[in-house]
């Protein structure tokens, strides 16, 4: 996995689950400042991040967290294999995708290049895993995740908008 002179990536590891927790809470609290619609989880996202590791594990997925040098967790991804059986309105050949289901970077280290190498192993994975595309969700309020994104080579694909009513 890649590293760089200030941090470094490795694979989850059952002693991450409270600091994977406490990121994938920040990832929404984050969320909610841009979307009131976002939850706020009475159990601090274990639930969610339960679900996650679940999705990943049947799914061909990873679980990858960047770490300082002493190993503190300050960022996470995870990512798996998906199959839309249900959108009729593609060829049956570009249902396949990883999906990138959860990236969050501690706001210390925003910035600094994490996201990016989050991203370029879930495109190893994907890679590896023989799919032709990646996915990955992103509110249209969060500006920064958008431009990581995109550096990391991701182009607007489907948009779905909303009316207020």
């Amino acid at each position: 996995m890649q590293h760089s002179a200030a941090f470094s990536i490795r694979s989850y590891a059952e002693a991450d689950l409270g600091a994977i927790r406490a990121m994938l809470a920040g990832l929404q609290e984050d969320e909610f400042k841009m979307e009131s619609n976002r939850a706020l989880w009475a159990d601090g996202g274990a639930a969610y991040t339960d679900w996650m590791l679940e999705e990943a594990k049947a799914n061909s997925g990873i679980v990858i967290l960047a770490v300082t040098a002493a190993d503190a967790p300050i960022g996470v991804m995870a990512c798996w294999r998906a199959m839309d059986e249900t959108d009729i309105t593609v060829v049956p050949e570009a249902r396949p995708h990883l999906y990138v289901s959860d990236l969050f970077v501690a706001a210390s280290w925003r910035g600094r290049g994490v996201a990016g190498v989050l991203l370029a192993e879930a495109e190893r994975h994907g890679r590896a895993l023989g799919l032709a595309q990646m996915t990955i969700g992103v509110l249209a309020a969060n500006g920064a995740a958008r431009r990581a994104y995109e550096k990391a080579g991701f182009d607007e694909y489907e948009m779905l908008l909303r009316k207020r009513l």
